[in-house]
């Protein structure tokens, strides 16, 4: 249960705190052929980030190697100060949330997030699906949420069938707000006949929304989670997220 809990929180930080995924999914709704495109671009999305995950986590060790250029390693951290860190970082988090909604919430798309909406208007299925697999491809070696989960799973010393249920319900929760979002528009789908323009109106208010919350969120559980562990001697879940 500690993985599965695991794996599903930090992908839906992972989806959730870079939201342009989710935003081109909820757009490509908004076309001739919603249904046809949006799915291929999830397609290609969810299946190019799963076999990079896959491939991530068969060359591990190179993986590591790259990372510790950039970032450090916590297991020499005592508990104490790896929830203390724990704590200050999940507190900056919330602030950036509180200061990122503040600053975008009166925004509007500049010139060039026109451009692609224009561009998303007449996108068709084979472009949508190399656009899910671009995105994927390109994403991966800075998502750092993902690649943490990699060395997790790989610290379990789990056989590669097992791994690979791991990474499948990584990408599940990865992938799980544009399912919500795409079993939404089916109900709305037939009781609103403006669904189109109300969605391209809501887009960027719902990427300020998404990106303020999952930073707020993650920021007080992290502080929570820390907070746990010298109130009451253990964190709210066992072992650590980095």
């Amino acid at each position: 249960m500690n993985t599965i809990f695991y794996s599903f929180s930090l992908s839906l930080f992972d989806s959730l705190s870079t939201t342009q995924q989710i935003i081109i999914f909820m757009l490509l709704l908004t076309t001739a052929k919603p249904l046809q495109n949006a799915l291929s671009y999830l397609a290609g999305l969810s299946g190019a980030y799963f076999a990079c995950g896959m491939v991530g986590y068969m060359t591990l060790d190179r993986l590591r190697i790259f990372l510790s250029k950039f970032f450090p390693s916590t297991d020499a951290l005592s508990n104490q100060l790896y929830y203390r860190s724990e704590f200050i970082l999940g507190l900056i988090m919330a602030v950036i949330g509180i200061w990122y909604f503040y600053r975008k919430k009166q925004g509007r798309p500049d010139r060039t997030e026109n451009m692609i909406l224009l561009r998303l208007r007449t996108m068709n299925s084979l472009f949508a699906f190399w656009t899910g697999v671009i995105i994927s491809v390109t994403s991966f070696p800075v998502s750092i949420p993902y690649l943490v989960a990699l060395g997790n799973y790989a610290a379990l010393h789990a056989a590669l069938p097992v791994a690979t249920g791991y990474i499948l319900l990584y990408n599940i929760g990865y992938a799980l707000p544009m399912i919500v979002v795409f079993f939404l528009y089916l109900f709305a789908r037939g009781g609103m006949d403006d669904l189109n323009d109300t969605m391209h109106d809501k887009a960027n208010k719902l990427n300020v929304h998404l990106t303020t919350w999952t930073f707020i969120g993650f920021g007080l559980f992290s502080m929570v989670d820390a907070g746990c562990y010298f109130t009451i001697g253990h964190a709210l879940i066992k072992g650590r997220y980095f």
